[in-house]
């Protein structure tokens, strides 16, 4: 079994439980996994989870990578069911790409359906927009300039209208043209998290790129979160209207990070906007050296690991 897929069966807390033996699990939340396979390998992959989950409710969904002979799959799978999965994908697919994994709150909010339930339009445009798409997450588009810290609002709607004038003023698009599309998406669901995160977003006519920003309010606002929390740490995701892949993957970039409680404590220490970016770069950073480690480079996840370290302390 490759150290990456080992790796995940400990972030999870999993024994070694045979894939048919779930009945020294307790039932549990479930979990989102994104897995990159070569494609002969997806089909012997779902007949093997549906003879390993049995009754349980779970979901596969297949998006093909056009020009590679792979596919990303989209598995969403109860908690006992997981280590059985990595054990099937350890012995189907051992050269498989394994994403981080999400547990799904039992009661997911609209944002977690955002990400949960989107997949890419088959219409998005292949004219080398999605190779550029690939490269965007939250870490390099977040930059000091779209930082905001200390901002003065009250609650949600202050703080689009807020938001929507400093992007007027920096980029150009009317200040209600964005409001207006946070204030859309919210009108659907709140796009709170939990645990004091929120993660507003919107695809806006006339923008030409991804943009991210990170906002802090001086004091933590309402904003209908499920656990009823109000929120200290906002991400504000605008996208294209034709950037589908992007808008998901961006989603999916700041539940990750957010699952991390390691991260929203040192994020609050962050006292300016060239700290905030760099928590983010750092993480990435260690992302990839984890990357390195499921390709057989052990030395340079320990140097990545320990440069979190002393940048964080």
């Amino acid at each position: 079994m490759s150290r990456a897929l080992v790796g995940l069966r400990t972030l999870l807390g999993l024994g070694k439980t045979q894939p048919h033996d779930r009945s020294r699990s307790a039932p549990g939340r479930n979990v989102m996994m994104r897995v990159t396979l070569d494609a002969q390998h997806a089909t012997p992959l779902r007949q093997a989870l549906i003879r390993d989950c049995g009754d349980q409710q779970w979901t596969i969904r297949v998006a093909p990578l056009h020009g590679t002979g792979r596919v990303r799959l989209s598995l969403y799978l109860p908690k006992d069911a997981v280590n059985g999965a990595i054990q099937r994908l350890a012995h189907l697919a051992p050269a498989a790409e394994v994403g981080r994994l999400l547990e799904i709150p039992e009661a997911p909010t609209d944002a977690w359906r955002d990400l949960m339930d989107g997949e890419p339009r088959a219409d998005s445009p292949s004219n080398g927009i999605e190779a550029v798409e690939k490269g965007d997450t939250l870490a390099q588009l977040l930059t000091p300039h779209h930082v905001l810290l200390g901002l003065d609002v009250a609650d949600r709607e202050t703080l689009f209208a807020q938001f929507g004038r400093f992007f007027e003023r920096h980029y150009g698009l009317p200040a209600t043209g964005v409001a207006a599309g946070l204030t859309a998406r919210e009108a659907l669901g709140s796009t709170g998290l939990g645990q004091g995160v929120a993660v507003p977003h919107g695809q806006i006519r006339l923008l030409r790129q991804a943009m991210a920003f990170y906002v802090r309010p001086a004091t933590p606002i309402p904003f209908d979160a499920p656990d009823g929390k109000p929120v200290s740490d906002v991400v504000v995701l605008l996208v294209p209207e034709w950037a589908n892949s992007t808008h998901l993957r961006l989603l999916a970039d700041v539940a990750q990070r957010f699952c991390d409680h390691r991260l929203r404590e040192l994020l609050h220490g962050c006292l300016d906007a060239g700290a905030v970016c760099q928590l983010f770069a750092s993480y990435e950073e260690a992302d990839r050296a984890e990357r390195g480690i499921s390709h057989g480079d052990p030395a340079r996840h320990d140097g990545a690991a320990g440069k979190r370290v002393r940048a964080h302390g």
